[in-house]
């Protein structure tokens, strides 16, 4: 072959790939564009009023809100309708009560992703000496600063006098989403005194009245005061990480764990600062698999880890494997596809734990297992955090005077059914399909304080004892 004809092909093939990924490039572009654009421009003078600064924040807002796409056209309407209201007031609410409503409205999208975060750059939340954990008997002190580690262990009953059935009333207000998912971010919120003083749950801003119930029976009630949260560390977090007694390194001294009465906890509720583990059961032929996110954190990369557990299934197949995802709250699901479709060719059965912390990403990868696995697939604990359709994706704004930051979702996933508006649903999802029918558990195996105190995980339990049979 001539070499002029030689550099006319190389010519052709250097000229398709520039043009490929020229269109690679764009289509990232527009999905970036369309899926997580930018929260639109401030341009506020500087208010002469708290009330002018207040209505700037709900102009603001209303901007914010428009670019989410999970408000059904009733829900927005109604949203529309209460920020109108709180527009035409003659007075400004309290920062605290304002958080509060804005919460409310964000909930009406009833989508859990869409929601006002505690946190944002130049806002420092107060919050309570203690932390909380749900279970289903109701929401347990499971940390406590030395000077109130008597309510360690007990039981919420009551916060300033208010009932802890209305309690969770007006915290489940805050959040979009499921029931479920819903009421499993009460303990998060409960720990934020402007949440409790907004909610009218507290009576003072800085100081609240609780009265618990511990395991012995005995009553205990202390008045809680506040304090800002520390530029680092001590940063709220899901009560699902307090249902390790081990210490959190970022929270500093002084702190008190309430750890079971009887015994110590199985492996599947140690090390909880592991974000990915993969443990042989005791006794069994099968391998327990945590994943706390399906994302690189803290230092830990997700990719190489599930890459060497592949590879040890591989070597070694067990008999069944435990994939633990409660209290994972999501990260990026491609980074788990392949590993959640090459798992169940690689052991046994498969069993699923779940919780209502079980959400977005997290989701995402127990649908693949599911729909790749089959029947060989068993689901156990409680439901998951969401719906097998929601919206994700997005981007945030803050607000410019009071710094609250509002999410908003753009992306629709949809894994029960077809999802073919090109406006709404997520593009990615073409390329990482899945379809599944149910992620409903299937042995409802609620999480007890009962249990807990005896040492005990009855969904891993029950996983194992399955295993053994």
């Amino acid at each position: 072959m001539r070499a002029s004809k030689i550099l006319k092909i190389l010519g052709w093939i250097g000229g398709t790939a520039v043009v490929i990924a020229g269109l690679g490039y764009g289509g990232f572009r527009l999905m970036a564009a369309h899926f997580y654009p930018d929260p639109p421009v401030k341009a506020y003078p500087k208010p002469r009023s708290s009330l002018e600064a207040q209505r700037q924040d709900l102009d603001y807002f209303k901007k914010l809100m428009a670019f989410d796409r999970s408000y059904s056209p009733a829900a927005r309407a109604k949203a529309n309708s209460q920020v109108a209201e709180l527009e035409a007031a003659s007075s400004p609410l309290s920062p605290q009560a304002f958080m509060v409503r804005l919460m409310q409205i964000t909930a009406l999208a009833d989508n859990g992703h869409t929601h006002v975060r505690l946190l944002g750059p130049g806002r420092v939340p107060n919050l309570v000496p203690v932390r909380v954990t749900r279970f289903a008997e109701g929401f347990y002190v499971m940390r406590a600063k030395a000077p109130y580690k008597d309510m360690l262990g007990g039981r919420i009953e009551s916060i300033d006098g208010m009932p802890f059935d209305e309690i969770v009333r007006r915290l489940d207000a805050l959040r979009g989403g499921l029931p479920g998912f819903r009421h499993d971010s009460g303990p998060l919120f409960i720990m934020v005194q402007d949440l409790l003083y907004g909610s009218d749950i507290a009576k003072e801003p800085m100081r609240a009245t609780w009265t618990v119930r511990l395991p012995s029976g005995a009553r205990v009630t202390r008045t809680l005061d506040a304090y800002p949260m520390p530029a680092k560390g001590d940063e709220p977090e899901y009560g699902y990480r307090w249902m390790s007694p081990e210490p959190v390194k970022s929270m500093g001294e002084g702190w008190m764990s309430y750890a079971p009465a009887k015994g110590t906890l199985p492996e599947s509720k140690q090390n909880p600062d592991d974000v990915f583990e993969n443990l042989a059961i005791p006794g069994s032929c099968g391998r327990y698999v945590r994943l706390q996110d399906i994302d690189d954190t803290d230092g830990q990369e997700i990719a190489p880890f599930l890459k060497q557990t592949e590879a040890e299934f591989s070597a070694r197949k067990p008999c069944a494997a435990i994939v633990d995802l409660r209290g994972n709250g999501g990260g990026n699901y491609t980074k788990a596809w392949r590993f959640a479709h090459a798992l169940p060719g690689l052991t046994g059965h498969i069993y699923i734990l779940t919780d209502a912390g079980t959400f977005s990403a997290a989701i995402t990868t127990a649908a693949f297992l599911k729909e790749t696995g089959g029947d060989k697939v068993t689901i156990l604990g409680e439901p998951i955090g969401d719906r097998l359709a929601f919206y994700a994706e997005g981007n945030e704004g803050c607000l410019p005077n009071s710094k609250l930051c509002s999410t908003y979702a753009t992306g629709k996933h949809v894994y029960n059914g077809p999802c073919t508006d090109w406006n709404e649903c997520f593009w990615v999802n073409w390329f990482y399909p899945v379809r599944v029918k149910s992620l409903t558990p299937d042995d409802f195996i609620p999480s007890r304080f009962a249990d807990w105190d005896a040492s005990h995980d009855a969904a891993y339990e029950r996983a194992v004892a399955l295993i053994g049979k």
